[in-house]
């Protein structure tokens, strides 16, 4: 073995901040050499090591991660052939879709192997263009450029570089939602290599419970290879953001509130709308992303929205691939990243508050370098609730009355000396978030997995049966605990 790749490895730094594992010992470092070693001889897909090469990833934290190797598979049996191997060298791993995730060993793993799903983007459509199989590593730009051409969609997602792979297991909020519910609930079947290396192929017919299991609990059952989703005819559709002055706030949530329930059956449309903090003119301002699954320049369910004096527009008639990269585009690669999240009832009241505990929390750190924070507050719609109880129900599933109000703060900083002061400050926002929206009387557990926090517990909010059915079939479906949080591969949210 090259005496300079055994160097490196052991040259390779342990992540520490803000939820990473702790450092591997110099044994487990040296299982993965050996497995290393062992792929590498595989010709069939590609191996770097040291594993980052030119690997990019969307957030600061994990691309300072060095893993021992990277490696491309282009198949599932591949993928099969990796975890053996690691399997049997007892080697840490994670598995990376599109690399849009926020903590080290999540899809970049922290001095083992990482599986870069990227050269599996198949798109196959069926004959009768009702669903259609694709690659786990795909992005969303790459699956919808694929599906635009033959005038097709799925319920997909919005920015341009996240992966299907996380976006669709843990739920995935779409456009369509309002029809057809989150992206875990258009899931016909997937493809999976299970922690014992062997391939399934899981539905509500063959596996109902693993099946059940896959919409919304994670990466705690296995590598999903191949995700089949449900296709639906569609060209370009009328969308695009519009910004306002913070003192349209009133209005613009007004507004927000009457389109979550007043305009609740109106499918066709959806929409969510940011608070976000400017460090360089010390001001703050509303955005509003709004969206019709038409060709129709100011539908009417928009109508009284679009009255409201706007600072600058982007809304049009374009192709969903346009929208993908300017939404993505306005949270590039590069920066250091939290997320947290708080669900409640629909109140315009209640938007506001939570949007000056964002302002008021801000104070103690308002002069951290790069700072950007935003709050995007969007609805979960009745008909994405029902269509989560089809099917045999799924993990990530929920109950409630009526329409639900999801809040997403995101938060961008520069240095890794401020990563413990941001953590500091995104925790006494959804503490003092879920305070007031138990006051209010409008409090739900429901944690959306995608937006949550490490400090948050996403599948508790799923409901105790739900919790304990998921931990009985992975009990079951992972005996030896691969994927849990004590095993080799424990990115993401463990259920244990």
């Amino acid at each position: 073995m090259n005496p300079a790749f055994i160097a490196v490895l052991f040259a390779i730094p342990s992540a520490t901040a803000l939820g990473a594992v702790e450092p591997r010992q110099d044994a487990t470092n040296l299982s993965c050499i050996q497995a290393c070693s062992r792929l590498a001889r595989n010709t069939v897909y590609r191996t770097d090591f040291p594993g980052n090469g030119n690997l990019k990833v969307w957030d600061a934290k994990q691309q300072e991660v060095q893993s021992a190797c990277r490696v491309q598979p282009t198949s599932t049996d591949d993928v099969a052939d990796i975890l053996s191997v690691v399997l049997d060298t007892s080697c840490n791993f994670a598995v990376k879709s599109g690399g849009h995730a926020r903590y080290p060993d999540d899809s970049v793993s922290v001095g083992g192997v990482t599986i870069d799903l990227q050269k599996m983007r198949s798109t196959e459509i069926s004959s009768d263009r009702k669903s259609v199989r694709l690659g786990a590593g795909h992005v969303l730009y790459s699956m919808f450029l694929d599906l635009e051409r033959h005038n097709l969609t799925t319920v997909g997602g919005r920015a341009a570089d996240v992966g299907i792979g996380g976006f669709v297991l843990g739920g995935g909020f779409s456009n369509l939602s309002p029809v057809y519910g989150l992206a875990k609930d258009n899931v016909f079947q997937y493809e999976i290599v299970l922690p014992n290396a062997t391939v399934a192929i899981v539905n509500e017919r063959t596996q109902p419970d693993l099946y059940f299991a896959l919409r919304g609990g994670m990466n705690n059952f296995g590598i999903v290879t191949y995700f089949t989703m449900r296709a639906v005819e569609q060209g370009q559709i009328y969308s695009g953001e519009k910004t306002y002055k913070a003192d349209q706030r009133i209005a613009i949530t007004e507004q927000a509130y009457e389109l979550t329930t007043r305009w609740k059956n109106d499918t066709v449309m959806s929409f969510y709308y940011g608070f976000g903090y400017d460090q360089k003119t010390d001001e703050y301002s509303i955005s509003v992303t709004q969206t019709y699954s038409q060709p129709i320049l100011d539908p009417p369910v928009f109508r009284k929205l679009n009255q409201i004096p706007s600072e600058s527009s982007t809304t049009r008639v374009d192709w969903l691939t346009e929208f993908s990269k300017e939404v993505a585009s306005a949270t590039p690669p590069g920066g250091r990243n939290l997320f947290a999240t708080v669900t409640y009832s629909p109140s315009a009241e209640l938007d506001r508050e939570i949007q000056d505990i964002m302002a008021e929390e801000l104070q103690s750190v308002k002069k951290t370098p790069g700072l950007s924070p935003n709050l995007v507050i969007q609805p979960l719609y009745e008909g994405a609730i029902r269509a989560g109880k089809q099917r045999g129900g799924s993990a990530g599933g929920t109950d409630a009355d009526g329409p639900l109000t999801v809040v997403l703060l995101t938060t961008l900083w520069n240095e890794v000396a401020d990563d413990d002061a941001m953590a500091t400050f995104v925790n006494r926002w959804v503490e003092r978030s879920e305070a007031a929206t138990r006051d209010a009387g409008k409090y739900h557990p429901w944690r959306y997995i995608n937006y949550a926090s490490k400090e948050q517990d996403p599948f508790s909010g799923y409901g105790e049966e739900s919790l304990q059915r998921l931990r009985s079939i992975q009990a079951r479906i992972d005996p030896n605990g691969v994927f849990s949080s004590t095993g080799l591969c424990r990115g993401y949210f463990k259920l244990r």
